[in-house]
C-alpha cells in the first residue's frame, strides 16, 4: 500500500460514508461493508454504518474487506473514515497494519503456483505529519511479518543452527548492536544443563543467540527479552498425541518475536538499553534423549527433576534468564513463550496471558499493548502454585505441577524462581501465537512499544 498526498483524477476513488451522511448518489447500498460503484465517475462508496457505532474494530473489518476484495486499483480517501473516536492517524495505521498483515512480502511459502497478483492500493493522506508518523507503523508491521515468516518456516528447514544464522543476518553490518551465538561447547562451559537436557534428543546442536543494544548509555535501566526457541516440540518421551503435535513448529515463536522486536527497537532508535537471550533447540526423541525422572543442575545452581519432558520450554528459559542476569544485570526481565496448553483453557486464543511482579512495569506494558491494540490479560503469581513444583524428594524443584490445576500459573512460578528478585514479566502466547495454520507474530508490536516508552 502506497501513501499519496493527492488523488489522481484518472484513477478509481474509494470513499467511506456513514448513514448520517447526506449523499446524493442513486441506488446507494446502505448495508455495512457493501460497496456502490459509479463506473462513469470512477468513484466507489463503502457503507460504514452509523458514525456513532463505528470504532476501531469496525474499521479493521472494513479495511480487511477492501484489501481482500482485490477488484481494482483503488485510491482510498483516508479522511472519509475519520470519526470523533478515530482520528486520521488511527485510520492510516489500521490500513497499513491490515495491508501488511494480509500482503506481507516476507512470509514463507513453498507453493509452486503463484497466487493471483493483487491490485495496488493507494491511501490518500494530505496531512504530512500523519504520513511521517505512519512510517513507524509500517516498520513495525513489516517486523511482525518477519516473525511470522520464521514461525511459518517448516521444521525440516528451521532448526536451531539455521535459525541462529537467520537472526544474525537480521543485524548484519548493524553497528548499533552486539550479537554473538554460543555453540554447544560454549553452552556447556556456561553449565546451562537445563537447556542442554532438552537438546539431548536432537540431531542439531543447541544455539544461544545473544543480542545487545544500548540506546541510552546514561541510564542504569536495562530490559532483558527472553524468547523460547523450540524449533519443534515432539514432547520428548512424554510424547504429544497426534492432535497436539501438529503445529509444534510454532514453539519457537517466542524467540522469533523477540528477534523481530529487537530489530524494531534498534531501527527506531529506542532510547532504552535492551538485550535479548534466545535459546534455540528442538525437543525430540532419540536413544540419548532425556527421560522423566532425570535430575539436572541449572546454570543458577538450582536442581530440577524432570517429571515431564513435554514441559521443556521452562527449562531452556530458566537457564536463559540466569545467563541474562549474569552477563547483563537487567532491571526488567520479559520472557515470551508458547509455554502451556493450559493458557488456552483460561484465555482461549484471544488474550495473551501476562504475569508481573511489579505493578509499575505491568501498567507500562498494558499501556504499550493498548497503544498497539494487542490484548493481554493479567494472571496471578501466587505461592500456592509453587507448592507441587517444590515438593520434589530428590531435587530443589520438579519442572511440572501434575495436579492439573492452574498449569499456566505454576509454569510462571517455576520461571520466577530463577529471576533473582528482578522485576519480571512473563508472557504466555500458546493461545495467541497462531490462528490455526496462520502465524500471528503476536506481541512484536507491544514489545517494541514497551521499549520505546520504557525510560519516559
Amino acid at each position: 500500500m502506497k501513501i499519496i498526498n493527492k488523488e489522481n483524477k484518472n484513477k478509481f476513488i474509494l470513499k467511506g460514508f456513514f448513514e448520517e451522511d447526506k449523499l446524493k448518489v442513486k441506488n446507494l447500498l446502505t448495508t455495512f461493508g457493501t460497496i456502490t460503484e459509479d463506473i462513469n465517475k470512477q468513484i466507489s462508496y463503502i457503507c460504514l454504518g452509523s458514525n456513532k457505532k463505528f470504532d476501531k474494530n469496525s474499521l479493521k473489518k472494513i479495511a480487511n474487506k477492501i484489501i481482500k476484495l482485490n477488484i481494482r486499483e483503488f485510491q482510498i480517501i483516508a479522511k472519509s473514515f475519520v470519526t470523533k473516536e478515530l482520528d486520521l492517524q488511527n485510520v492510516v495505521n489500521v490500513f497499513i497494519d491490515t495491508y501488511e498483515y494480509l500482503n506481507g512480502d516476507d512470509l514463507y511459502s513453498a507453493k509452486t503456483t503463484k497466487s493471483e497478483k493483487s491490485f495496488p492500493l493507494f491511501l490518500v493522506v494530505e496531512d504530512a505529519k500523519v504520513v511521517a508518523e505512519s512510517k513507524q507503523t509500517l516498520i513495525i508491521s513489516q517486523l511482525v511479518n518477519k516473525a511470522r515468516k520464521y514461525q511459518a518456516t517448516p521444521p525440516n528447514i528451521c532448526n536451531s543452527e539455521w535459525l541462529a544464522q537467520e537472526f544474525k543476518q537480521m543485524f548484519k553490518d548493524n553497528k548499533k548492536v552486539k550479537i554473538k551465538i554460543l555453540d554447544k561447547a560454549q553452552i556447556e562451559k556456561e553449565k546451562m544443563n537445563l537447556f542442554l537436557s532438552v537438546n539431548k534428543g536432537s540431531a542439531f546442536e543447541p544455539r544461544l543467540v545473544v543480542i545487545e543494544y544500548n540506546g541510552n548509555p546514561k541510564s542504569k535501566e536495562k530490559i532483558a527479552l527472553i524468547g523460547k526457541g523450540i524449533t519443534f516440540d515432539s514432547g520428548g518421551y512424554n510424547l504429544k498425541p497426534s492432535q497436539h503435535i501438529k503445529g509444534m513448529k510454532f514453539d519457537m515463536s517466542g524467540a522469533a518475536i523477540c528477534a523481530a522486536a529487537m530489530k524494531g527497537i534498534v531501527d527506531l532508535n529506542a532510547k532504552t538499553n535492551v538485550c535479548a537471550v534466545l535459546p534455540l533447540t528442538d525437543n525430540k526423541i532419540s536413544s540419548n534423549a532425556q527421560t522423566p525422572d532425570s535430575i539436572w543442575t541449572s546454570m543458577s545452581g538450582k536442581t530440577v527433576e524432570v517429571n515431564n519432558t513435554d514441559a521443556e520450554g521452562r527449562l531452556i528459559l530458566a537457564d536463559a534468564i540466569t545467563y541474562a542476569i549474569k552477563y547483563f544485570d537487567p532491571t526488567q526481565i520479559v520472557d515470551i513463550a508458547t509455554l502451556t496448553g493450559a493458557i488456552i483453557i483460561s484465555l482461549g486464543t484471544t488474550y495473551t496471558g501476562i504475569w508481573s511482579t511489579c505493578e509499575k512495569s505491568y501498567n507500562k506494558f498494558l499501556a504499550a499493548a493498548n497503544k498497539q491494540d494487542e490484548l493481554v490479560w493479567r494472571m496471578p503469581f501466587h505461592e500456592d502454585f509453587l507448592k507441587n513444583i517444590k515438593s520434589a524428594n530428590f531435587s530443589d524443584y520438579k519442572n511440572t505441577d501434575l495436579s492439573g490445576k492452574g498449569g499456566s500459573n505454576s509454569a510462571a512460578m517455576f520461571l520466577k524462581e530463577f529471576t533473582e528478585n528482578k522485576k519480571y514479566i512473563h508472557l504466555d502466547i500458546a493461545g495467541t501465537a497462531g490462528d490455526g495454520d496462520n502465524p500471528t507474530g503476536v506481541m512484536v508490536k507491544t514489545l517494541i512499544q514497551f521499549a520505546l516508552d520504557f525510560d519516559k
